[in-house]
């Protein structure tokens, strides 16, 4: 009898391992996993156009540490904006789109931009980016930066003639050591070039002040303006704040003369997909990806665009 229940004991444990086994096999073949899934097709967003979503946010800003004044500041140029375009360009609230759609078309809300603010440029996604995250960040001296390249920042150091408060009381130095374009080896992997990001940003004395509620999301572009030249410069960035139940929000300003947004995502692997799929669309360059940066590592999650047919290279 013993050696009956031992047997049984046995086929038990057996059909348990297999069970187990199988459950494991089915989690690993499942398309959806963060590395294979296929990228959104709906993005979910706000232009802050409403008070709801714009008490979230002033509640998430605060909350992360970011100074009252540069808050005030923020909003006090998210309703300058938001006055100055159309109301039906905007959202009401939150609405879900494709990642590429919007509500407007962006030559029709530049001249109504220009129509209310003359030949003033307006802000971009860098000088946003500063005042509201510029708590959490500074640089070294204030020894210039020996930036590559062609001056990518004339159209922001514009707006910052007219309105230097636009950076929350960070200063032009402070400015110019992030964002101005770094010399790169002439590479397409783009591990490399993060190294080189982190090695240049370090040289410049930038530091982030570590701070798990509110972190920066630069994407990098690798671009070889002459056959000799090899440069990375900062394409696009945004704010990334967690909420208190886990999920992601990114700030961003699309372009100097198109609306804020405040985005959600369950992860970075969505957020990695939204910018990929805007900024990810020259395929068969002899140039590297664009990457993304979490303050100075890569950001946990990115992958190239996965619409790409040669999305494994990177």
């Amino acid at each position: 009898m013993e050696q009956i229940m031992k047997s049984f004991r046995q086929i038990m444990l057996a059909i348990c391992v297999i069970l187990i086994a199988s459950a494991f096999a089915g989690c690993g073949a499942d398309t959806d996993s963060p590395d294979e899934r296929p990228a959104s097709d709906k993005i979910e967003y706000t232009n802050l156009n409403d008070n709801v979503s714009q008490k979230l946010l002033e509640d998430m800003l605060s909350g992360a540490g970011v100074s009252g004044n540069r808050i005030q500041g923020f909003f006090n140029r998210v309703d300058s904006f938001n006055e100055s375009v159309r109301e039906e360009w905007l959202t009401a609230g939150f609405e879900k789109a494709k990642p590429l759609d919007t509500k407007y078309d962006p030559y029709e809300m530049q001249d109504a931009w220009m129509a209310k603010n003359g030949n003033f440029p307006g802000y971009n996604c860098r000088i946003t980016a500063m005042e509201l995250f510029g708590d959490f960040l500074s640089a070294g001296d204030s020894t210039p930066v020996d930036a590559a390249g062609e001056d990518v920042l004339f159209m922001d150091e514009e707006t910052l003639r007219t309105d230097p408060e636009a950076l929350g009381g960070s200063s032009l130095t402070d400015f110019r050591a992030l964002y101005s374009a770094m010399r790169a080896e002439d590479t397409t992997d783009v591990q490399r070039h993060v190294q080189a990001v982190r090695e240049e940003w370090k040289s410049r004395g930038i530091s982030f002040r570590e701070n798990e509620e509110i972190r920066l999301i630069t994407v990098f572009f690798h671009d070889k303006p002459t056959e000799e030249e090899s440069i990375l410069f900062v394409g696009h960035v945004g704010v990334l704040l967690t909420a208190d139940d886990g999920t992601l929000y990114f700030v961003e300003k699309v372009a100097f003369q198109e609306p804020y947004r405040l985005l959600r995502f369950a992860d970075r692997t969505e957020l990695s997909d939204y910018l990929m799929g805007k900024y990810d669309v020259s395929w068969g360059q002899s140039t590297a990806r664009p990457f993304i940066m979490e303050n100075d590592e890569l950001m946990e999650g990115w992958r190239p665009n996965p619409d790409s047919a040669d999305a494994a290279y990177h």
